[in-house]
């Protein structure tokens, strides 16, 4: 009985841990995934695409203008909550990041700023997603 007790206070802590660096692994992934969802909206479209990063409520999502006469009429693509489905933090300094019809990063009205860094945290446990002013992405 004394062996299964040290058994499980050796393993169960780790498990945490291995569960806790999962979620930030899946989620910065996930960060990734939906600033590649934006460049490739906007060189699909051929229009301007803007990624939204709302640090407060935890979300990302997409919008992009989908008409084929281009009207500027915006559809919300790859929406992703990080609190509700990861249990996660999201922290950004930028709350929108513009992609043009190439796939670069540009400055416009929404997106005052080009570059971002985004930093996903749970428990003590961080990874950083930084992307440049022209969309680059390096995680850290």
């Amino acid at each position: 009985m004394m062996l299964l007790a040290l058994v499980y206070a050796i393993v169960i802590p780790s498990i945490g841990k291995t569960r806790v660096q999962a979620a930030v692994h899946n989620s910065t992934q996930t960060v990734i995934s939906t600033i590649s969802l934006s460049k490739a909206a906007a060189v699909r479209f051929g229009r301007p695409a803007v990624l939204h990063i709302d640090a407060y409520r935890d979300e990302m999502w997409v919008e992009v203008d989908t008409t084929v006469a281009g009207t500027g009429a915006a559809d919300t693509l790859g929406f992703f909550s990080f609190a509700e489905q990861l249990d996660v933090n999201l922290e950004s300094n930028r709350a929108t990041l513009c992609f043009d019809g190439r796939g670069i990063g540009v400055t416009r009205a929404v997106c005052p700023d080009a570059g971002a860094a985004i930093i996903v945290s749970l428990h003590g446990k961080a990874d950083t997603v930084f992307v440049s002013r022209v969309g680059r992405v390096v995680t850290r």
